[in-house]
């Protein structure tokens, strides 16, 4: 094979296995979420501390930002409820269980961050970790 279509091959393959990497990532924290909610309703008031939290994004486009808003929301126990572009991006982000604001934002960080590296292609300029250990450390 020619060295195009090894390059294109390959960069399949990094794409994909970053994509299922993610998939199973989510579908544990799906899973996750799912059973704290449930635990909650049969044992009411055992944990919650409600919050909103801002949450500094480093998605650039608006694909990426919709992307990321759309799966904090999907997790039961958050819901996105802003989007604001200036001064930086970030997202206003309601959690059922959010009593320690550091915390939750470093969840919802490590969510962002897996889910660029999924949708990013190997070549993008900022990388699927690039800086990563930095925010996380937040």
């Amino acid at each position: 094979m020619s060295g195009t279509v090894m390059t294109v091959v390959r960069r399949t393959a990094v794409r994909t296995r970053r994509v299922l990497r993610f998939a199973g990532y989510f579908a544990v924290r799906l899973v996750q979420a799912n059973l704290a909610v449930a635990w909650e309703i049969l044992t009411p008031g055992s944990g919650l501390a409600p919050a909103v939290v801002r949450v500094p994004l480093r998605a650039a486009t608006d694909t990426e930002v919709a992307a990321v808003a759309l799966a904090v929301s999907l997790t039961p126990g958050t819901l996105t409820l802003g989007v604001h572009r200036e001064p930086t991006a970030a997202l206003s982000v309601h959690g059922m269980y959010a009593a320690d604001p550091v915390a939750f934002r470093r969840e919802v960080t490590e969510l962002e961050w897996r889910l660029l590296a999924a949708l990013r292609p190997a070549t993008h300029p900022d990388g699927p970790d690039a800086g990563r250990s930095e925010v996380l450390r937040r």
